[in-house]
């Protein structure tokens, strides 16, 4: 049996990098190696003993089972007798035949099976993902991407894709209003979406400075240091704003991050949220009118992983500012270690490398 060195998830917080049987996907399937692939916060939440797959899809936290090895951010190579391919991994699979996968919404898929994420797999003795020097992933969600797209560049294509859903989820319109709460990887990717699509006016907020330093070096410059308390006070003070936002994009999604950014809505403008915790909000009806809405947005489409490519190959997305450390596969454990305090480390992505 052909063997990898890969980043297990033993149980929540232990993680061990060894040598493991290649885990075997059922169907069609191409055998990938792994040139980059990237710690996402999800990869962090699994560490800790958190589903963040399940949250959002199933609206419940589902346990992991052991012996997940991790990783969905991934770009690689695929060697046929006809070169080399340079490839980047839809890492999620939905099965085809449910309601959702049936209407083009695989993203809301329960049954869905995930590299780098336990869901929908039979009981294995490890867990598919990434961050293994080969991995195998079902043929056709292997997309082909073009000498421009670095392999560093295609880890942020997962995310990419994540944030193109949910920027369409809020319904943007040509020279829209939007705000983002909270310049994480997604965060600041779907701020960079919505000047794609066409947004007039785009602003945003993070309590950490690096994230605001680095939407400067991609071309958004309006973006304050500090909470949602302080995108209030920044929006309120900009006469061109005075009306409100149509949209805001929350990554956070805390209580207080979910009422300020409700305060500043347009009539008819939507929240978007890409956080779900499960702790209870209160939350007052009149909040919402005006026909304010909030809605969530979980995963993407796989046309989303499409737009994504052609975003990023068209260089209307910047992504190599963003790509603070880079280590090899061996050292996952100092990777996760550095992102456990990312703001002490300076941390925004890191990228592990065979």
């Amino acid at each position: 049996m052909d063997e990898s060195l890969a980043v297990v998830l033993r149980e929540p917080g232990r993680i061990a990098v060894e040598r493991i049987p290649i885990p075997v996907i059922s169907g069609p399937s191409v055998r990938v190696e792994m040139r980059a692939c990237g710690i996402c916060g999800s990869d962090i939440r699994y560490y800790h003993g958190e589903n963040p797959w399940s949250l959002h899809t199933l609206g419940r936290n589902v346990p992991c089972p052991p012996n997940m090895v991790l990783g969905h951010e991934i770009s690689g190579i695929v060697k046929s007798s006809e070169g080399n391919r340079r490839v980047a991994i839809l890492a999620y699979k939905g099965c085809g035949e449910c309601v959702y996968c049936r209407v083009g919404q695989e993203n809301l898929c329960g049954h869905m099976v995930h590299l780098g994420h336990s869901a929908g797999w039979d009981p294995m003795p490890y867990y598919p993902g990434g961050m293994a020097h080969t991995f195998e992933v079902w043929q056709g969600f292997d997309y082909d991407i073009p000498d421009s797209i670095s392999f560093d560049a295609a880890v942020f294509l997962d995310g990419l894709a994540v944030a193109v859903h949910a920027v369409d989820q809020g319904g943007l319109g040509p020279g829209a209003k939007v705000g983002f709460v909270g310049l994480g990887p997604v965060g600041l990717l779907a701020a960079q979406v919505a000047r794609a699509k066409s947004a007039g006016t785009v602003v945003g907020c993070d309590v950490d400075e690096l994230p605001t330093r680095l939407a400067r070096e991609v071309g958004l410059p309006d973006m304050a240091h500090g909470d949602s308390a302080d995108l209030v006070s920044f929006v309120k003070g900009h006469n061109a704003l005075k009306d409100g936002l149509d949209m805001i994009v929350d990554t956070v999604g805390s209580a207080e991050t979910i009422q300020d950014s409700l305060s500043l809505l347009r009539k008819g403008g939507a929240l978007v949220l890409l956080a779900v915790h499960e702790a209870a909000i209160p939350l007052r009806p009149t909040a919402l009118s005006g026909e304010r809405r909030i809605v969530t947005s979980a995963n993407n489409r796989y046309e989303d992983f499409t737009e994504a490519i052609r975003l990023l190959s068209e260089g209307r997305v910047r992504v190599d500012p963003l790509v603070t450390h880079r280590l090899p596969l061996e050292d996952a454990a100092k990777a996760f270690e550095l992102m456990a305090d990312k703001l002490r480390n300076g941390v925004y992505k890191i990228v592990l490398h065979p």
